[in-house]
């Protein structure tokens, strides 16, 4: 398991592709800070706003993180030399999680101290809250299960990019109608943007209980198509 680990974060470690996504989502989730800061009360929410709108780049490292494993025969080759596919798929995710984490988390910090240190905010009392950190990272980590659910269900860089952002603008498009409000409660993404906001109904908890279901159905759904796939 630990040789798994090495690999996966030499390979994240050592992408191009991935500090170039992290570069990119700091950068454009600054220019639309200038479109949210109205709609919140600092800009770490003002931030938080914005990240169901950049959950696009996860999609795209997960299609490239995960999906070329596949084409590149990277994961058969592990299991050519031993390991079993539990070990390898919980050494994938935590490479994964890490960096999709990064990616969507790094510019909430930014701004935070930024907002901190140049508005005079409290960036403690509005970030460092317990319960508000614990939700905005079950609702990152459920996020981002979505796309790597894919990556191994179809195992094709084409079908992993294209079927989460079909879900991706679904989403969007019904977080802003008619619904928005309770639909937006059952989705991770959409939890996030009512933290934003600081609508935190029906509860918090209710919150964390949906983000862990979302996670026990995505966890197990990837390792059973990575279970049933042939890749030998």
């Amino acid at each position: 398991m630990l040789n798994l680990l090495n690999a996966e974060f030499y390979k994240l470690f050592h992408s191009r592709y991935f500090w170039g996504i992290v570069a990119f989502n700091l950068f454009l989730s600054s220019v639309l800070l200038l479109d949210s800061i109205g709609e919140t009360s600092s800009l770490f929410f003002a931030s938080l706003y914005n990240v169901p709108i950049l959950y696009f780049l996860a999609i795209v490292f997960s299609a490239l993180f995960v999906g070329n494993d596949f084409g590149q025969r990277t994961l058969q080759s592990y299991i050519n030399a031993g390991h079993n596919r539990g070990q390898i798929l919980l050494a994938k995710l935590a490479a994964y999680q890490i960096a999709c984490m990064t990616i969507l988390a790094l510019p909430l910090l930014v701004h935070g101290l930024i907002g901190g240190l140049c508005f005079k905010e409290n960036f403690v009392s509005i970030s460092g809250n317990l319960y508000t950190v614990l939700l905005v990272v079950v609702s990152l980590f459920a996020m981002c299960l979505l796309p790597f659910f894919f990556a191994f269900l179809f195992r094709d860089i084409g079908k992993t990019l294209a079927v989460p952002m079909v879900l991706f603008f679904l989403m969007i498009f019904l977080m802003n109608g008619d619904q928005a409000l309770s639909i937006s409660r059952m989705l991770p993404m959409g939890q996030l943007r009512l933290i934003a906001l600081q609508q935190f109904t029906p509860s918090m908890a209710q919150f964390v209980l949906t983000d862990f279901l979302w996670i026990f159905i995505l966890y197990f759904g990837a390792y059973w198509g990575f279970r049933r796939s042939d890749l030998k």
